[in-house]
């Protein structure tokens, strides 16, 4: 018998929503199955791929892999799954959302539906023109690849009260770790998953939350954040705590895109400059 949880992401509701926000995709269904088989008999390979996690047969497949040259010439591996695991993820994702939506902080911009940018880029505005304009102008260094699997899922366990659901989760962590020995525990989520940017949030919510407590006003998009203070040494301070906090999460400031800077035209967040003080 499957959890309510996931019953109800496999309810035919929620799959007709699943498959409407992927059947433009070309992505193969699975290994032994491409997009123009998929096609000849969608509606079989739905049915079996929802009986299969309704029974507990369902296995996340090995995540598609590919190498990206960036600009400083080093290799970024990218990961993407096959539109089988999209679409059972996608599904969960359709029935997690609204839930996550309720907890999340107001300062957190990214990866949201009816959040954007532009009004991350607003909020930061506003603050600066009230003369919060000393800024901890941070990123989180390689985010996505090392947030620590068990403090991860200790977040996911309060936020989800459903054994199979999170069963279901481990399974696709698994797959997108990027370190895992004796001595090292599992590090890290697939950034071509449909749920990471999911995952993204609720882990940095705790970060959020502890900002908030300190009464530090921030803007955050993913691992991308602004702190925002009213002089250097408050600023200081800021990063001082920002950085501390993000180490009891196991996570880490990126040394040479992080700094402590007063806002103007030279300062760019998401790709737009900020105002000049006007003070």
């Amino acid at each position: 018998m499957a959890s309510p949880l996931i019953e109800q992401a496999m309810s035919p509701e929620i799959l007709d929503i699943a498959w409407r926000r992927l059947r433009t995709q070309h992505t193969p269904w699975s290994i032994d199955t491409d997009r123009d088989a998929l096609e000849k008999h969608l509606v079989r390979h739905i049915l079996q791929c929802r009986a299969d996690v309704l029974e507990g047969r369902y296995r996340p497949q090995p995540l598609r892999r590919f190498t990206l040259r960036k600009p400083d010439g080093k290799q970024r591996i990218l990961s993407a799954q096959y539109l089988r695991d999209k679409f059972v993820q996608r599904a969960l994702l359709t029935v997690l959302e609204p839930r996550a939506e309720a907890l999340f902080h107001e300062d957190s911009f990214a990866y949201r539906p009816n959040r954007n940018i532009q009004m991350a880029l607003n909020r930061a505005r506003e603050r600066i023109n009230t003369g919060l304009d000393w800024l901890v102008d941070a990123d989180i260094a390689s985010f996505f690849d090392s947030i620590p699997h068990r403090p991860l899922q200790k977040q996911l366990k309060r936020f989800i009260d459903d054994n199979a659901a999170l069963k279901l989760i481990d399974q696709w962590l698994a797959h997108g770790a990027h370190q895992s020995s004796i001595f090292k525990s599992a590090r890290g989520i697939a950034q071509g998953a449909i749920l990471s940017p999911l995952f993204c949030n609720l882990y940095l919510h705790q970060f959020d939350l502890a900002l908030t407590r300190k009464h530090i006003p921030f803007v955050r998009f993913a691992d991308d954040f602004l702190l925002f203070a009213a002089t250097k040494a408050q600023a200081a301070q800021a990063l001082e705590y920002a950085s501390q906090t993000l180490d009891k999460l196991g996570l880490e400031l990126h040394p040479r895109k992080t700094r402590l800077i007063r806002s103007g035209p030279e300062v760019t967040f998401l790709g737009d400059k900020l105002p000049q003080p006007s003070r």
